[in-house]
């Protein structure tokens, strides 16, 4: 995994992925809310991160905006997603003799590996298929500073979705108790015409309370 800021691009940092969604994995950078992080993703289902946002407490929520997806060639790609997008969950959420942490990450994993439980998502509701650049999402926090994690990265090609290694650009606001506020308690993808958390989450929170 490759770690580096959008803009400037001071140093770059080489760093392992890792495997599964679980509290205890240490972020590998921090950033402030409102500041924005490239995130460089090998193919397939090692994850990239996490990465923890300074002030985030269990109970906030984190908006993601999703500034730009590309590949190695280090261009933009048109129709480019993550298959996964997620913050690091509870250990009350990994309980489950399954470990599946439903309500902590966005997205599907293919089951192509044996370690594929650690990784997937089992949620029928929502696809990273929309996590396309200019897009944002809700996340509720679990743990101390976050900790967002991305892997999976989806590229078209003469038609069809293939897995590759890439970068992707997010940006992250926070809200204070926002699960609290907003009665959001799982991700929600915001419209691509919103601006605004506030002004989003009002015509949400009847939907998703």
């Amino acid at each position: 995994m490759l770690f580096t800021p959008v803009a400037p691009v001071p140093t770059v940092h080489h760093l392992p992925g890792h495997d599964r969604w679980h509290p205890e994995i240490p972020p590998v950078a921090e950033l402030i809310a409102g500041g924005s992080v490239r995130m460089r993703c090998q193919g397939g289902e090692l994850l990239c991160g996490p990465v923890g946002v300074v002030g985030a407490e269990p109970g906030d929520l984190l908006m993601v905006e999703v500034l730009g997806i590309g590949g190695t060639d280090g261009r933009p790609a048109t129709g480019a997603h993550p298959g996964i997008l997620g913050l690091a969950p509870s250990h009350a959420m990994l309980r489950d003799p399954a470990g599946d942490p439903t309500g902590a990450v966005f997205g599907r994993v293919a089951p192509t590996t044996a370690g594929h439980a650690h990784v997937a998502a089992y949620r029928d509701r929502a696809s990273c298929r929309a996590l396309t650049p200019r897009s944002q999402i809700l996340l509720p926090v679990h743990v101390a500073g976050a900790r967002i994690s991305v892997g999976d990265l989806h590229f078209l090609e003469r038609g069809r979705c293939r897995t590759a290694d890439g970068w992707i650009d997010l940006r992250m606001h926070l809200t204070k108790r926002g699960v609290e506020r907003f009665r959001i308690t799982e991700p929600v993808l915001m419209p691509l015409t919103t601006s605004s958390l506030d002004a989003t989450v009002a015509g949400l929170t009847a939907d998703v309370a």
